[in-house]
């Protein structure tokens, strides 16, 4: 009983850590295809963290995060099964990395989801836009300043 208990718990444990970081594995899939655009930026400039908060207010009185950086893929074709199956991987491993959506805009058949999730590292955003023709998700880390 006790080995038939321990091979279960190191089967959960590794489906667990297989399926965590799911979409920093989707960037690194992608990042040298040519159909898209990829984006990796180490720190944020100031005016991406203007663009981040959206609020002049918040952004001059919120010092207390950190950029740990970005990634951005842009589909960059007009292949409506890539549009798909693409929109699919990402959403799957937003689920499998167990991130929280915060909000959707839709206007027509354009829209755009926000993610976060709590990390080891502080917090990680995702925007996933998805209008016809055009698929871009961006991922931004932000860690607790000291």
């Amino acid at each position: 009983m006790k080995k038939i208990l321990s091979i279960l718990f190191l089967a959960t444990v590794f489906v667990a850590g297989a399926s965590a970081q799911q979409l920093e594995k989707l960037f690194d899939k992608y990042m040298e295809d040519e159909r898209f655009n990829y984006v990796y930026q180490k720190k944020a400039s100031m005016m991406d963290r203007l663009n981040d908060a959206g609020n002049v207010d918040v952004w001059v009185f919120d010092k207390s995060t950190t950029s740990l950086g970005r990634q951005m893929l842009t589909l960059n074709s007009a292949d409506k099964s890539l549009d798909e199956s693409f929109t699919r991987e990402v959403e799957n491993a937003l689920k499998a990395d167990k991130y929280e959506q915060v909000s959707i805009v839709r206007n027509g058949k354009n829209r755009v989801e926000t993610y976060e999730k709590n990390t080891d590292k502080g917090i990680a955003k995702v925007s996933f836009i998805k209008n016809p023709g055009n698929i871009m998700v961006t991922l931004n880390v932000y860690a607790p300043r000291k």
